[in-house]
C-alpha cells in the first residue's frame, strides 16, 4: 500500500497525463519534437487546428511545465521543456503501433475462420 507521503506525486502525474489526453495537443507536441523553438504560425502551417485554438493548448502545456515560451519582440517561440517528454510520447506510440498491429492481426485471422 502507498503511503500518504507519495500521493502528490500521483495527483501532478495525473494532471501532467491531461496534458496528453488530447489529439490536438499531441499532434502539436508532435511538430515541436521535430525542431528547436517554433512561433504559432508555424505549428499552424504543419496541423490543421486554428492559430487561437492553438494558443490555448499551449497555454494549458505551458501551465504544466511541458512546453515553454521564449518572447523576442511580438513574436513567441515555443519548445519542449525536456527531451524525456518526447522520449515517452515516441514510447507510447510505439508501444500503441504494436497494439495496432496485433489487432489488426487479430482481426484478419478470425476473418479468415
Amino acid at each position: 500500500m502507498t503511503g500518504l507521503a507519495e500521493e502528490p506525486i500521483y495527483r501532478k502525474q495525473a494532471e501532467l497525463c491531461k496534458v496528453f489526453s488530447n489529439a490536438n495537443r499531441l499532434m502539436i507536441l508532435e511538430v515541436l519534437s521535430k525542431g528547436d523553438e517554433i512561433t504559432v504560425s508555424e505549428i499552424e502551417d504543419r496541423v490543421d487546428i486554428p492559430q487561437p485554438t492553438i494558443s490555448q493548448h499551449l497555454k494549458i502545456m505551458r501551465d504544466q511545465s511541458v512546453v515553454e515560451r521564449r518572447k523576442e519582440g511580438v513574436r513567441s517561440f515555443y519548445s519542449i521543456t525536456d527531451e524525456r517528454i518526447e522520449e515517452g510520447m515516441e514510447t507510447m506510440r510505439e508501444v500503441l503501433l504494436d497494439q495496432l498491429e496485433t489487432d489488426a492481426a487479430a482481426t484478419s485471422g478470425s476473418a479468415r475462420q
